[in-house]
């Protein structure tokens, strides 16, 4: 009988030593699942439930975003969305705000070309003449140039486009003075410096004279008996402006110094008046 009883408790006892502790127990739905042991942390794992790792800082479970508004949708909630919004009025936002991206009706992005400062881009349907804002992208349905006010349309006959050699406020000329330059070689100043940066340009000169005591070389210089641009020599016979005679166009124009003055000379003192006109355009 106490072997019985004896041989009954050694059998539970062995029996609670073979058989296996159960912790837990899951079912592994998605790459993203993990396991859970009681009292413990949980429990990352692979597609294959296996390589199993605690979750931690340097090994965390994976997360998904999902935008809270389907699209066609009323907006709500604040930015950090896959789309945008429609809205018909399109919103003005201050310094330092955040704004959502902008769609059109149909979804699509709405871009907005903006020019220097707060001047947007201008879209011109009717070619009329005296179109304002000279910033930003101007499209037309017709040529047009800015001529440094409002916009107008280019020029032109059958034969082409009247191309001018320089804009309208930068062009010069030069009347000879009455008597002209009689018996002398100090040179006339036919054009003043024009300014910081900007140069004369000479494109066209004209020169008649009397009788002349001698023949003399004439010169256009760059500068106060700075360097010659043009050298000509004049005959002791008289020349009238009949036909023009006497009149030089200069293509491409003379180009002086920046912020330097034209100056005209007859390199010898001579009787008889010299008479020289002269006119062109100022730029860079």
């Amino acid at each position: 009988m106490k072997n019985n009883m004896l041989r009954a408790v050694l059998t539970v006892c062995l029996m609670a030593v073979l058989l296996p502790v159960a912790y837990g127990q899951s079912v592994y739905p998605t790459p993203q699942g993990r396991i859970t042991v009681p009292a413990t942390v949980p429990l990352q794992c692979n597609a294959s439930a296996a390589n199993c790792q605690p979750v931690s800082a340097a090994n965390p479970v994976p997360q998904s975003a999902t935008g809270n508004v389907a699209s066609g949708a009323a907006d709500s909630g604040n930015p950090v969305k896959v789309g945008g919004v429609f809205n018909t009025t399109q919103p003005t936002l201050t310094t330092g705000q955040r704004g959502n991206l902008q769609l059109d009706a149909r979804a699509n992005v709405s871009v907005y070309i903006s020019g220097k400062g707060t001047n947007s881009g201008a879209a011109v349907v009717t070619p009329a003449d005296g179109g304002g804002a000279s910033g930003g992208l101007a499209t037309f349905s017709q040529n047009m140039a800015f001529n440094g006010s409002t916009w107008d349309r280019m020029r032109g006959d059958a034969n082409g486009l009247v191309v001018q050699p320089g804009l309208s406020s930068t062009y010069w000329n030069y009347a000879a003075a009455s008597g002209g330059i009689v018996n002398t070689t100090t040179a006339v100043t036919i054009k003043a410096a024009a300014g910081a940066s900007v140069r004369n340009y000479v494109c066209w000169l004209h020169i008649v004279h009397d009788t002349l005591g001698g023949a003399t070389e004439v010169a256009l210089r760059d500068g106060a008996a700075g360097t010659v641009m043009w050298r000509g020599r004049l005959q002791t016979a008289a020349t009238d402006s009949s036909f023009g005679a006497g009149t030089l166009t200069f293509s491409p124009c003379l180009r002086g110094t920046a912020n330097t003055l034209v100056e005209f000379v007859t390199l010898t003192a001579v009787t008889g008046g010299v008479y020289v006109d002269a006119g062109g355009t100022t730029g860079i």
